[in-house]
């Protein structure tokens, strides 16, 4: 997800618990660079005791990873049986009625984490983000630490798996659909590939680029972003953040039979708007992500899948009998020409559960605000009954190793500069969790590098990898 605000959506916070709204409180699903100041400044004129004393009488959620940029307010959940008062000041840990931390996964450091933990903290994670942002979460010992998460697996607290789709009704909407007979003259009239890919972000670890390179050999491909680029968008749609939805990108995605749907890390369930987009317009996606993304398909035969194919020469070959296949094409498009999806697939009943929206839903909200109410709840319960304990599953995030390709598009395992990464990953963990062995809660980033690096260059050897 983009580092810049798109969405934005208000929500009702109090002033105090019994009082009237206090106006708005911005949250957006797609975060802004904000500004940290706003925090400092709040707190610098308040005395000492301030935060530890103040009269609050219900839990305290406090965001350890500042996200909402809120000084503190209350929020009223699950048709106001549970409320809950959530700030973005770490000092209201020390107040009596602190109950849990909020952590944006992104900005999850190691060197920067409320220790010594309290018995009676719970922890609570969220993030809808490409293990790319931080790979502690590819692996147990730290998904071990929470109590509460919010991430794009299935199987999370609270999943965010179907972030990218506003409603079941824009698979089903044929505003941009095309005959298929007018796209194949649309190759010759505007000289366009079979295929087209947007992308701009080019050092992944997936590795996309490396595979799609080689797909090119055997057919042709349009790529208007950064990677691998050889046709230009209009000067108005080249900013990938603020167009990925826009009109004019829906209608040329539409012109194309099939689109490269390829993710920019390998994790089940991590499924993002290069999936939904070419469905939504009555596109063909070819998929390199998720290795269940067929679960959240509007039926079994409206995608292809990469990994079906042993190299992208037969894939390529694959798509070339599609293109001049009307029928065996169509077939692709059965739901959409015939605006139809079964109520027995998971995504129906993913979306029929979903109590958060997107894109300024404000009628649901959007999931920032559900994950904070899931939280609140969850206190609530555990303060009425101390034996109730909530425990994170590795699989609420847990993603595999990032792999690459060969020469010949072919998938290499443990190799690759991601790889790398990720291995550094595992040996700045086990530094960490010895030093919490240890009672060392005063180490620095520094400190874990070093000892890290000390256990990660030994184990590799320089041919092992391709670059």
């Amino acid at each position: 997800m983009s580092k810049f605000a798109l969405y934005f959506h208000s929500l009702k916070r109090y002033i105090d618990d019994d009082g009237e709204p206090i106006g708005t409180v911005y949250i957006t699903e797609t975060r802004g660079r904000l500004d940290k100041s706003i925090l400092t400044d709040y707190v610098k004129d308040k005395a000492d005791d301030y935060f530890s004393a103040a009269n609050i009488s219900v839990p305290i959620l406090v965001w350890w990873t500042p996200f909402t940029y809120d000084t503190g307010s209350y929020t009223r959940c699950n048709n106001n049986q549970a409320r809950c008062f959530i700030s973005n000041i770490r000092k209201y840990r020390d107040n009596k009625q602190f109950s849990a931390f909020l952590f944006y996964g992104t900005s999850f450091r190691l060197y920067d984490l409320p220790l010594p933990r309290h018995e009676h903290e719970q922890w609570s994670l969220i993030h809808e983000e490409s293990p790319k942002n931080n790979y502690a979460f590819s692996f147990e010992s730290i998904m071990n630490m929470f109590n509460h998460t919010a991430t794009f697996k299935r199987h999370s607290d609270l999943p965010l798996t179907t972030q990218w789709l506003a409603s079941i009704d824009d698979l089903l909407d044929q505003t941009y659909v095309i005959d298929v007979k007018e796209k194949t003259q649309l190759q010759t009239t505007e000289n366009l590939a079979p295929i087209i890919y947007i992308q701009s972000d080019c050092n992944t670890p997936s590795d996309r680029d490396l595979y799609i390179k080689e797909l090119m050999k055997y057919i042709q491909i349009d790529s208007y972003g950064g990677c691998l680029h050889n046709k230009d968008l209009p000067e108005n749609l080249r900013n990938p953040v603020e167009t990925m939805e826009h009109d004019e990108i829906l209608k040329l995605v539409s012109k194309y039979k099939f689109a490269l749907a390829f993710e920019n890390a390998i994790c089940t369930d991590y499924i993002t708007e290069k999936f939904w987009r070419p469905l939504k317009v009555g596109t063909v996606p070819i998929v390199y992500g998720s290795d269940e993304f067929q679960d959240f398909l509007p039926d079994n035969h409206s995608a292809i899948s990469m990994l079906d194919f042993t190299t992208p020469e037969l894939l390529a070959r694959f798509i070339h009998e599609l293109n001049v296949n009307d029928t065996m094409y169509d077939s692709y498009r059965h739901f959409k020409l015939y605006q139809i999806i079964s109520n027995d697939t998971l995504l129906v009943r993913t979306m029929s559960e979903r109590k958060w929206g997107i894109h300024n839903d404000r009628v649901r909200g959007n999931f920032i605000h559900q994950f904070e109410c899931l939280v609140c709840e969850r206190v609530h319960k555990t303060r009425q009954d101390p034996t109730i304990k909530y425990q994170a599953k590795f699989d609420d995030y847990g993603c595999p190793p990032p792999t690459t390709f060969d020469k010949n598009g072919e998938k290499l395992e443990h190799s690759g500069n991601w790889y790398r990464s990720y291995e550094f990953a595992r040996c700045q963990l086990e530094v960490f969790h010895e030093l919490l062995d240890q009672k060392n809660y005063s180490f620095t980033e520094k400190d874990i590098n070093n000892a890290a690096t000390k256990r990660f260059a030994p184990s590799f050897r320089r041919d092992e990898f391709l670059r």
